[in-house]
């Protein structure tokens, strides 16, 4: 009996970590992707269709949070990483572990489907050689969470004669030269357009709904170091115990700090709507070194939500007023997408408000037992585009392929579909209870038992030598310094594949761990 067949949908950072991770583990892996380059959203595309990076997209994660858990940044490349920066990291990754001949670029996987012996998934797929059909034995969808775009049925956009798009078209600030441009939302990407169209368009709005799409904003760095060096292994554990005893009291005290450090760091006038914000909890932060100064300066406006279109290139907003544009950039977010799996109910009719309060629509709810595996196939179905995290997605990516690689194995065994049911349930009535007067993003997990769970699955030794248990003591006594350091110093991702597990060990970990804590000591203390 040969080697069980994978197939691995895209090839960005979480489908390389997801391909090598399962090749270490001796599947026969074969990952797809329908660009012509790997590097996922990190690689520049013109295609409108695909999501990309702008070529002057800063990472908002450093370098020490934002890598593969055993394949550090080299120490000449600076903190936070550009996009290409990323892209070639990403190359550099594939050519190192010999990657790129398991990948099949400019092919497009059309739909997966059960086959009729019921024992495999036919992947349909498309490329210049034709079409063709190929059966595997197990299929893990790594295409991200941004690919299918949302833009908001609003009424009389059909009038509108300027320029319409989504956010994943915006390609080029350039082209909206002397063009008065409405950039709607209030999220990441709709503060990075913003800010991009600066010294391009004529004039940029910024259109958001007062208390409701609020973010928060804080600089990649405080007091002279990556702000999330600042974040030690014990902070993250006593946040995770204090959330699952006292939840609440947990909420309150994370926003004050948030909130505290946006105030510390920037003069917010209340003209801009930006306070209160939504909870860290249920709304990811927005990120930008220059956001905040460009409002200052009046290079661009906040305005409130659009009502409506009229005819021409009018826009009434939600307080009445009137104003003309050549251009709105719907900066609306994204659809779960499971088109490729026709054959699969993963909502069952589940449904949850839009994280996006300018949007009047709910998102589906997807059914997944971990944010991960199809409760009726969890031997051959798994996906890593449906949790959204705050932190680096490359480590966390990594984490979560090296469980699914265990579970497949056979080294760790996932509850009855009846249990996971129940957790799935579970969880949805978690997120529904945070949705109450607020909203939450697609994706949302809780973060300490998650994130436990996936430490468990991959066999990482990490909770069980870093934990308060008799083996956390046992390895305190016998390297007291270096699990201080661990507890106390930088919180390295390499620490993942530090200890003897079920995962494969690497080496190199302690050193990395080291030299990470060294070069942290390089920055400036203020």
């Amino acid at each position: 009996m040969g080697k069980p067949t994978i197939a691995v949908i895209g090839s960005g950072a979480v489908g390389l970590a997801t391909l090598k991770n399962l090749l270490e583990e001796d599947f026969d892996v074969t990952a797809f992707d329908k660009r012509p380059s790997i590097g996922g959203v990190w690689e520049f595309s013109e295609n409108i269709n695909y999501t990309s990076t702008l070529p002057s997209t800063i990472s908002n994660v450093s370098k020490y949070k934002s890598c593969f858990t055993d394949f550090p940044i080299p120490d000449d490349l600076p903190a936070y990483l550009n996009a290409s920066q990323v892209a070639e990291y990403l190359k550099s990754y594939a050519m190192h572990f010999d990657l790129y001949r398991h990948i099949r670029l400019n092919t497009e996987v059309l739909q997966v489907v059960r086959a009729a012996d019921s024992t495999k998934w036919q992947l349909h797929l498309s490329s210049e050689k034709g079409d063709e059909i190929i059966e595997y034995d197990k299929v893990v969808f790594c295409s991200g969470i941004t690919a299918l775009s949302y833009v908001p049925e609003i009424k009389g956009i059909q009038q509108f004669t300027g320029r319409v798009l989504h956010s994943q078209a915006f390609k080029r600030p350039a082209e909206f030269a002397r063009m008065k441009v409405l950039v709607v939302g209030l999220g990441n990407s709709a503060v990075d357009t913003a800010t991009e169209l600066v010294g391009h368009a004529e004039k940029v709005y910024i259109s958001h709904r007062h208390g409701i799409n609020i973010v928060i904003w804080y600089p990649r760095y405080c007091k002279g170091k990556p702000l999330d060096l600042h974040i030690r292994r014990r902070d993250e554990s006593i946040k995770h115990a204090l959330t699952a005893i006292a939840p609440a009291i947990s909420r309150k005290l994370h926003d004050s700090y948030v909130q505290k450090l946006t105030k510390e760091s920037f003069n917010l006038d209340p003209v801009w709507r930006i306070h209160p914000p939504p909870s860290i909890l249920t709304h990811q932060p927005t990120i930008s070194d220059s956001f905040i100064d460009r409002l200052h300066d009046g290079l661009i406006s906040s305005v409130a939500g659009i009502r409506g279109f009229r005819n021409g290139n009018t826009v009434e907003l939600d307080d009445g007023s009137i104003m003309s544009v050549d251009a709105v950039i719907f900066c609306t977010g994204y659809r779960p997408d499971f088109k490729l799996t026709p054959g699969l109910d993963l909502t069952c009719g589940s449904r949850l408000p839009n994280h996006n309060d300018d949007l009047d629509y709910e998102f589906p709810f997807t059914r997944l037992y971990q944010n991960i595996f199809a409760p009726d196939y969890p031997d051959s179905i798994a996906y890593l585009n449906n949790w959204a995290f705050t932190v680096g997605v490359i480590p966390i990516g990594d984490l979560a392929s090296m469980a699914i690689a265990q579970v497949w194995k056979g080294t760790y065994v996932l509850p009855s579909r009846e249990k996971m049911i129940r957790e799935i349930d579970s969880h949805y009535r978690w997120q529904r209870s945070l949705a109450k007067g607020d909203s939450v993003y697609p994706g949302i997990v809780q973060e300490g038992p998650w994130l436990r769970w996936l430490h468990s699955a991959a066999g990482t030794g990490v909770n069980e030598n870093l934990g308060y248990g008799l083996q956390g003591w046992i390895f305190w006594l016998r390297n007291p310094r270096f699990c201080n350091l661990l507890m106390e110093g930088v919180a390295s991702v390499h620490t993942f594949r530090l200890f003897d597990g079920r995962r494969k060990k690497w080496e190199g970990a302690k050193e990395a761990i080291l030299r990470a804590n060294e070069n942290a000591k390089l920055y400036i203390k203020v």
